[in-house]
């Protein structure tokens, strides 16, 4: 049995356009008698006439105008998605899935950064939060390529890889009126016992909160537990509030509310990090585009 090929088609409707075989096979660069055999082929696979042969010059048959207009209109469509699955192929017009915890500002700079990665290697991106073992799960799962994760996780890294891309000291978030840290210019841990934070670990995760708790346990005491809080970034509005306070990175600066300040604790060398990660058997069409986003955002 012969079996109809795209190249029939494309054949076929350079012959209906054209006007003749002859004009139709100069424009194809093959030879007429190849033309017209191919045409013979096509109509005996599908079982009808498509020419007309009564006469010299081109001309259809009822079933072969009928055939020539479903064949033209769909060719677009095919030709399109010809294009669009080639584009994948080669990596470009795909849909990366980037991931960031809570903690993690999607800055001008993160964001003029994978705009250029997009615009020059014809990709696009889709940005979700999603907590530091979430993310995790959704690498191994294939639900995202690319995460961006405050450590600790508490959660096996076994499949993962991680690649630093920087880190920075840590504040103590106040009420801008706080009376005990009205006019303080730095803060030690062990000042923050008694009050209380808007922000305390979750049992089953890391992350910023998790850091948090064990350098309270390292000066002696547990974050007492405000009555409202959260670990998201409305934590600051709870702060706004007067409800409590909460130990911050320095790229909080950036999205402070009027009523809070940012007060440096007085050892610089509490730092938090955020690494990227990303699954180690990761496809190799994702490969370079991470190696290209860890490269620009590290600092």
């Amino acid at each position: 049995m012969v079996m109809l090929t795209l190249k029939q088609f494309q054949y076929f409707i350079k012959i209906v356009e054209e006007g003749s075989f002859t004009a139709a096979s100069e424009k194809l660069f093959i030879a007429q008698s190849s033309l017209s055999r191919q045409m013979k082929l096509l109509e005996e696979e599908i079982d009808f006439q498509l020419f007309d042969r009564t006469d010299k010059k081109v001309k259809l048959t009822a079933a072969g105008e009928v055939f020539y207009k479903k064949i033209k209109d769909n060719m677009h469509y095919l030709n399109e998605i010809i294009g669009v699955s080639k584009n994948i192929a080669e990596g470009k017009n795909r849909q990366i899935k980037i991931a960031h915890s809570s903690s993690i500002i999607m800055d001008d700079k993160k964001i003029q950064i994978l705009k250029e990665i997009s615009l020059t290697q014809q990709i696009n991106f889709e940005i979700n939060t999603l907590s530091s073992e979430h993310q995790i799960l959704a690498l191994l799962n294939g639900e995202i390529d690319i995460g961006l994760i405050r450590p600790p996780v508490l959660h096996s890294l076994e499949e993962i890889t991680t690649l630093k891309l920087y880190e920075q000291p840590l504040f103590a978030a106040v009420y801008i009126d706080h009376p005990k840290f009205k006019e303080t210019q730095s803060i030690q841990i062990k000042d923050l016992k008694d009050e209380y934070f808007v922000s305390t670990p979750h049992p089953k995760r890391g992350g910023l909160s998790y850091l948090v708790s064990n350098l309270c346990i390292g000066a002696g005491f547990w974050p007492k537990a405000a009555t409202i809080q959260s670990r998201k970034l409305n934590q600051l509005q709870l702060v706004a509030a007067n409800l409590g306070i909460s130990i911050v990175p320095q790229e909080f600066e950036q999205i402070l509310p009027q009523n809070v300040k940012l007060i440096p604790l007085e050892n610089r060398n509490l730092l938090s990090e955020v690494v990227l990660a990303y699954r180690t058997n990761q496809s190799d069409l994702i490969q370079p585009y991470v190696e290209q986003i860890y490269h620009l955002l590290e600092v």
